[in-house]
Parts: structure tokens; C-alpha cells; sequence
């Protein structure tokens, strides 16, 4: 059975002149969002060592910070995710942070409201970064953010990438991540070789080597730029087809579940912007859910902490409508 969830497979495509992208124009490519973020913090440290998050975001996003000398503070969100504006205005006032980290999640790009409360803080003095990992294709771009940056590897099939997007001049490093991108390149490729052949083992070789990139990427952070293997590769993608394969994804997914009384959608399906990362929803028991699913297999991902209750489903452009559908009955049944 065609497996939903899993990593990307690389099947060794190249560029034939009928694909193109819109991802990378005008912006600063490294091997991972932790690494762009990292420059971030190096060049502001001097304006101060004061960061706040949202409550939902990552250690990759944290890690950052933290590595050179930050003091993070969070503040909170609402059931659906948008800012809590009155209590997160409390958390500024009382921090006093000269940086802020912004997710805009799962597809929604950030409200009238939100904009025009970072609009203040930055006016305040506070520079906004805005993370688009969760909103790649986003082209909402606000006068008071002075760094975009994302993660794209979760959205393609490559071994690594991220961007940095600003008009300020930073530090671009030259050097590849060669042992990380190394390890992943074969996991993607092991993981194609079991999409053919099935074999139980070559897709455990696939996961070990995957756990054994997790594990190097919680090492210190040194940047590194986005290796050309990884350029080649997402000069492949059609964006504009992907975006389209993933809103009718996350639709058709909205659609069949939001009369589902075993579980929570985060919100209406009219704050869906721009093409989502992942189709998100709460449920009261994660791994219930999880095991579920895997016997249908389908890999509902576990992105925060447990107690957040909150899975997510990839919509991405591997998969169709029937595929959704496959999920939808999955939860239901």
C-alpha cells in the first residue's frame, strides 16, 4: 500500500526546460533554516540578546539563539493559532525583546491584526523575522519585517536547503554541509529503492540513516551554503503545479473531516492564504491516532510537543485527491 507521511524519495531527475520555480529568486541559499537563522542572530546581537517566539515553534528555531548567549521568552497563541494580541503585548512590555520570531502556520498567512501589532512593536524598536517554513509560497511582504527565511527541503525533494531573503547584507558561507548532505542524499535514495521493491530492510537502512541526520543536527551550528546538488534538483520542481496539488489536498482533507466529532480542525478553511506545509488537526489521543493510521499507512506527524494534541497530515505534491480520501477514512473508521 502507497505509504503517506514518509520522507522524500530522490530519484535523480534534472532539469529538461519544461519545469521552473519561483523559490529562489532573490534569496540567500544555505543547507538548513537553523543555519539562516544563525546568521540573524550573529549580526543582531550587537542592538541585544533579547528573543521572542511563539509558543509553537521548534528547538531548530530556538537553537539558534540560544547558541549564542540569547535570552528567549514565548508568547502565546490561540486555538487556531493566529496570536494572542493582548497577553503576547503583556509578554513585550514586561521582555522588552529587540527580536521576534514569527511563524505563520500551516498556509495562513498572518492577519490584519497581527500585522498591525508587529507593525508597533517594530516601531517600538524591535526588529521581525518571519519564518515561512510552514508558508513557502508566500508573497506577503510587510514594510517592518527585515528577514524572511524557510526551510525548503521539507518541501522537495532535496537533501538540504533553506533560504534567507533580506536587504541587508550578511555573511553567505561557501562550504558545503557535505557529511550531512551525504547521509540524506542516500536515505532519499534507499527510500526510493523500497517505494520499488518493498524490501522491509532497505527502508530500515533509510530510517536509520535519517535518525543518524537528526542526530548531527544537534551539534553546534556552523552555516553552510546550500549545496549544488540540491540547487540542480529544485530547479526541477514546478512550483506552481505543487501549490495547486497541495491547497486541493488540504481542501479535500478540510472537507471530509469537519464533521468528524474525534477530532479538532484548527481553523476555517477561509484562512487558508497560500499553499500549506501540512494539513494540521487536534485529537485527544496522539498516539491512539498515530498507530491507527500506520496500519493504513498513513504517518500523521507529531511536529510539537505531545501535550499540544496537535498531528499533522502531508498534502504535498506525491500524493492526489484519492490519496486524501484514503486519510479521510482512515480517521473516520
Amino acid at each position: 500500500m502507497k505509504e503517506i507521511g514518509s520522507i522524500f524519495p530522490l530519484c535523480g531527475k534534472r532539469p529538461d526546460g519544461s519545469l521552473h520555480n519561483n523559490v529562489m529568486v532573490d534569496r540567500k541559499l544555505v543547507s538548513f533554516c537553523r543555519e539562516a537563522l544563525y546568521i540573524i542572530a550573529k549580526k543582531e546581537s550587537a542592538a541585544g540578546k533579547r528573543e521572542m517566539l511563539p509558543r509553537y515553534t521548534c528547538d531548530t528555531v530556538i537553537a539558534p539563539f540560544r547558541e549564542q548567549g540569547y535570552e528567549c521568552t514565548f508568547f502565546p497563541t490561540n486555538s487556531d493559532l493566529t496570536i494572542d494580541i493582548s497577553k503576547t503585548w503583556e509578554v513585550f512590555a514586561t521582555f522588552r525583546p529587540n527580536l521576534i520570531v514569527v511563524h505563520p502556520y500551516f498556509g495562513m498567512d498572518l492577519t490584519t491584526d497581527e500585522q498591525d501589532m508587529l507593525g508597533k512593536m517594530h516601531r517600538d524598536g524591535c526588529e521581525i523575522i518571519l519564518d515561512l517554513t510552514q508558508c513557502l509560497f508566500s508573497k506577503m511582504r510587510l514594510p517592518f519585517v527585515k528577514y524572511y527565511v524557510g526551510s525548503m527541503r521539507k518541501w522537495f525533494a532535496i537533501p538540504d536547503g533553506a533560504f534567507l531573503e533580506t536587504a541587508e547584507t550578511v555573511d553567505i558561507p561557501v562550504n558545503e554541509n557535505k557529511d550531512i548532505v551525504a547521509l540524506q542524499t542516500e536515505a532519499m535514495r534507499l527510500r526510493a529503492e523500497y517505494f520499488e521493491s518493498g524490501d522491509a530492510e532497505t527502508k530500515s537502512r533509510s530510517i536509520s540513516l535519517s535518525h543518524e541526520v537528526e542526530e548531527l543536527m544537534t551539534r553546534p551550528i556552523t552555516p553552510h551554503v546550500m549545496a549544488e546538488d540540491s540547487v540542480t534538483l529544485l530547479a526541477c520542481e514546478n512550483a506552481e503545479r505543487q501549490q495547486k496539488i497541495r491547497i486541493e489536498n488540504y481542501k479535500r482533507l478540510y472537507e471530509g473531516l469537519k464533521d468528524v466529532s474525534d477530532i479538532e480542525l484548527i481553523a476555517d478553511i477561509s484562512r487558508l492564504t497560500t499553499a500549506p506545509l501540512f494539513f494540521p488537526f487536534r485529537v485527544k489521543d496522539i498516539r491512539s491516532m498515530q498507530r491507527k493510521l500506520a496500519q493504513k499507512s498513513v504517518y500523521a506527524r507529531l511536529i510539537w510537543e505531545e501535550e499540544d494534541r496537535i498531528l499533522t497530515i502531508t498534502v504535498d505534491q506525491r500524493y492526489d485527491l484519492s490519496d486524501m480520501d484514503r486519510v479521510i477514512a482512515a480517521i473516520k473508521e
